[in-house]
């Protein structure tokens, strides 16, 4: 008895928190994050997906107006199993399966940033640790913005990176697979079929195409859509078309302005609203729009294209596949692919009609690429070093601005309307460039990525 009240398994408990202060940290925040997620009195979860699969078993109409539910049908069938369980029960299982998501994003994302182990007893890490909490500021905020409100965001964004991770491990198909069902659930992952064939891989743009298509064919196995067409035209009828009406203005969804942060959405509350600063509140408000409908549209279309044609003009050699996407045991998976995937991760938020805050939880990956090549051993001039650090404070500035604890409320409404998050988007696609840039040149030195076991994937991950 005098043996197990020693110090002995204090010490061990000390140590262990020396070398692995980061688990124990995550460890501390998942506890905090799963008692307030439960405690939550609105659950988006709940009222929107669990409410929208429940009218899918009833064979009733799923696309309610005031309901809230926007997306493919797919989203609905799978929020099923959760329709036949207690609330509490329901609750505690969405955060189980958020939170493994949540630490495979951020794992998987630090493997393909080329980042290795960052715990353990060994010295020299210091620099690695520092990276990967810069870089992880870059999405925190979103990521727990995911979490507050119960979105599925975290869950499709560990899809995307998974895939991200398969297409560097010579693996398109599975990768495909992947994409295909992130774009089942939101249809901006659809961006990653473009991407595949600029790259080779014609059979894996084909087949994400069918996998997301075929997926939300599912849903009328259940109950077929009362109007008489199946779920996925009902969807397109109602939500994607009228976006190709000459009177509609881009960037307008069924949310409020302030909280569409892509291109468009900027765009459009620019064009149509203004903000009120009052003693006690911030409000936005419609105003006499500056622009007819097709001339915003023209001036957005027209950005977007131009971000676009600088993307492809950095990376160029179209339909040629990359020199490090496929090697042995998944070595060098930084490179070229972890900035490319970067760089589309940033145009699925950019380019969408709709991008809220959840949505840009994926930007941990360009975070984390940005992260080591400011402070890792991967730049080899000072200059370049410099202007890497510069971006990176820029961005993780700008995350954790667009929160309303450090802000307050009226400040926080602000930063919306202004776009701190499409900047922030913008200024880690500008890093992401500017670091394949300086590679193709030859000025960095290749970034180093430590090869894993063998083994598969998501093991090595």
């Amino acid at each position: 008895m005098a043996t197990f009240f020693s110090s002995k398994p204090f010490a061990c408990v000390a140590a262990w928190l020396k070398t692995h202060p980061l688990t124990a940290l995550s460890g501390v925040l998942l506890l905090v994050l799963g008692i307030c997620f439960c405690r939550r009195h609105d659950s988006e979860w709940e009222q929107v997906y669990v409410s929208a699969a429940a009218h899918l078993w009833k064979g009733e109409d799923m696309y309610r107006k005031g309901e809230g539910y926007l997306y493919p049908p797919f989203m609905a069938l799978t929020a099923l199993p959760f329709v036949v369980l207690p609330a509490s029960l329901s609750r505690l299982l969405w955060f189980a399966v958020n939170a493994v998501c949540l630490i495979a994003l951020l794992r998987w994302s630090w493997r393909l940033a080329g980042g290795g182990q960052l715990e353990g007893s060994e010295n020299g890490k210091g620099r690695e640790r520092l990276a990967a909490v810069l870089g992880c500021l870059c999405g925190l905020s979103y990521l727990e913005n995911g979490l507050a409100h119960q979105q599925t965001d975290i869950v499709i964004g560990a899809m995307l990176i998974g895939g991200c991770l398969l297409l560097g491990r010579g693996r398109p198909l599975a990768a495909a697979a992947a994409f295909g069902t992130a774009a089942a659930c939101k249809c901006t992952a659809l961006l990653w079929a473009p991407y595949l064939l600029w790259r080779g891989r014609p059979l894996a743009a084909v087949w994400l195409v069918v996998v997301a298509v075929g997926a939300n064919l599912l849903p009328d196995l259940v109950r077929p859509a009362p109007e008489g067409r199946c779920w996925l035209e009902e969807y397109v009828v109602r939500f994607l078309r009228p976006l190709t009406a000459s009177d509609h203005y881009v960037g307008t969804w069924g949310s409020d302005a302030v909280y569409n942060q892509s291109l468009t959405g900027l765009g459009q509350r620019w064009c149509t609203t203004e903000w009120t600063w009052t003693p006690t509140d911030c409000t936005i408000g419609p105003r006499a729009p500056l622009l007819r409908p097709q001339t915003l549209r023209l001036w957005v279309y027209g950005g977007e294209l131009g971000i676009v044609a600088a993307v492809l003009g950095t990376c160029g050699r179209p339909f040629r596949r990359l020199r490090d996407e496929v090697n042995v045991q998944g070595a060098g998976l930084l490179g070229w692919h972890a900035l490319e995937c970067s760089m589309v991760l940033l145009l699925m938020v950019l380019l969408s009609p709709m991008s809220s805050k959840a949505h840009f939880g994926t930007l941990v990956l360009p975070g984390f690429c940005l992260a080591r090549a400011a402070w890792g051993q991967e730049t080899a001039r000072h200059g370049a070093s410099r202007t890497f650090k510069g971006m990176l404070i820029a961005a993780v500035v700008l995350g954790l601005l667009c929160n309303k604890d450090p802000l307050g409320e009226r400040l926080y409404t602000l930063s919306l309307w202004y776009g701190v998050v499409t900047g922030q988007a913008l200024l880690l696609l500008a890093g992401c460039l500017f670091v394949y840039r300086r590679k193709q040149t030859g000025v960095g030195r290749p970034l180093p990525c430590p090869a894993p076991r063998a083994g598969s994937a998501f093991r090595a991950a």
